[in-house]
């Protein structure tokens, strides 16, 4: 069976599939209500069905269900007329399942009682609690929020946190449920979820900590890589720190160069390398390169945490532009001591 294209999974498709389903019986005072074009339009994919991939059908019902819960369609709708129509289509113990389903799926996600809440208010829930529980809350919080909670945990708490994120996997719903009902006590918010899923994972790790400062960024990264040495490469490969500039194509860096601080763009190249260094100068008119150069000599020893935090607003610039589209880039991966 040759698998179906994208763009040939059209509303005339997916209404020839739910036809399908129901049967002919079922389907003739649905295409009553229909205009002909429309009933030429889904009797003729109809015809062309031939054989349909189960899953991409499962789907497609289950579009069509949970679109029939939520919606007012020809007088009526919600959850009774969903569950009529999964009982028209499958056995009981399919449409039981299928129903639990549709109903976790447009229930509120776990937490989410915490998301209109300040980071401080979320951090004196949870700041005491095992560090797989945080991790867990986190996890369903949005990446700025996230981010900022992590970064008010004790800093070794805070690596630890950060490394069982990166690392969770499937979880049990029901140890989910329970975590949210200590912590939200006081509130009044239901989970309804119904099956495993997958949470947190590198993707949401790295959001959290792009949003964290460069000395939080660095403390998060080495703890990390004690605990787990190949999350910890797996991470910097797709998280842009300050050293991949001298990845960044000429074009963009020019445009990342016109929106920074002279000032932060000296002090973010102290200690660097010479190819980092040079890639920023070549990008730069001869006067600028000159004034960069002078600034750079007039500085002297300055700490590091000063440069880093120079090199933090940098990579804020970058990340910025990035997410607009006005750039690509690619990822390449202690004390406050003094750089010359």
């Amino acid at each position: 069976m040759a698998p179906i294209r994208p763009e040939e999974i059209t509303p005339a498709y997916k209404a020839a599939v739910i036809v399908a389903q129901l049967g002919t019986a079922a389907a003739r005072p649905v295409f009553a209500q229909l205009p002909n074009e429309e009933i030429q339009a889904i009797t003729g994919e109809v015809a062309r069905l031939k054989e349909v991939d189960p899953m991409l059908a499962l789907e497609i019902i289950r579009e069509f269900i949970t679109y029939a819960a939520g919606t007012r369609m020809a007088g009526s709708g919600g959850l009774d007329v969903a569950r009529d129509l999964l009982d028209m289509i499958f056995d009981q113990a399919e449409a039981d399942e299928m129903f639990e389903k549709m109903v976790s799926s447009i229930a509120e996600p776990p937490f989410h009682f915490m998301r209109k809440m300040e980071h401080s208010q979320i951090l004196s829930f949870i700041k005491d609690e095992h560090p797989q529980i945080i991790a867990v809350v986190l996890t369903y919080l949005p990446s700025d929020l996230a981010s900022s909670v992590l970064c008010s945990l004790q800093d070794e708490t805070q690596g630890e946190v950060a490394g069982r994120i990166g690392l969770m996997g499937r979880v049990n719903p029901d140890s989910v449920r329970l975590v949210e009902t200590v912590l939200k006590r006081k509130m009044s918010n239901v989970l309804v979820t119904t099956e495993s899923s997958y949470i947190g994972g590198i993707d949401p790790l790295i959001g959290i900590i792009q949003r964290t400062d460069r000395q939080t960024e660095k403390v998060l990264l080495e703890s990390i890589e004690e605990q787990d040495p190949k999350l910890a490469e797996t991470i910097r490969s797709q998280l842009f720190l300050f050293e991949d500039v001298k990845n960044v194509d000429d074009r963009s860096l020019q445009l990342i160069l016109r929106e920074v601080n002279p000032q932060d763009l000296a002090m973010s190249l102290k200690g660097v390398s010479t190819e980092l260094h040079e890639k920023v100068l070549r990008n730069l008119s001869n006067r600028a390169a000159e004034m960069l150069e002078e600034e750079l000599e007039l500085m002297g020893r300055v700490r590091r945490s000063g440069v880093e935090e120079a090199q933090g607003k940098i990579v804020a610039v970058i990340r910025r532009l990035d997410e607009k589209g006005d750039i690509e880039i690619s990822a390449g991966g202690g004390e406050d001591d003094f750089v010359v």
